[in-house]
């Protein structure tokens, strides 16, 4: 469930076209909504957390999303450590992104 407005990011795919080697001119960019999480929440909920991570976003569940992957929100770029998702009745919700 996805009930909030977004803010607006650019998703840097890396490497989706070249499967044998790093490529890092290999690159795809995605226009999507993400928005940030509060992590203390879901520390009482049983959510695992990344120790290294610096913040958390929550994106829709269809969203074409890797670990590896890049975040770019204004002027800020993140690197995508962990992706998790969450699931309610049997499928999934959203996906909670751990960046750094």
């Amino acid at each position: 469930m996805y009930n909030v407005n977004g803010m607006k990011a650019t998703l840097i795919q890396n490497n989706r076209n070249t499967s044998s080697y790093y490529d890092d001119q290999d690159k795809q960019e995605v226009k999507i909504k993400v928005c940030p999480y509060n992590v203390d929440q879901a520390v009482r909920f049983g959510i695992y957390t990344v120790p290294e991570a610096t913040g958390y976003f929550i994106v829709k569940a269809n969203t074409p999303v890797r670990e590896g992957d890049q975040l770019k929100i204004g002027d800020r770029t993140f690197s995508i450590i962990k992706v998790q998702d969450e699931w309610i009745w049997n499928k999934v919700a959203n996906i909670i992104l751990a960046v750094k």
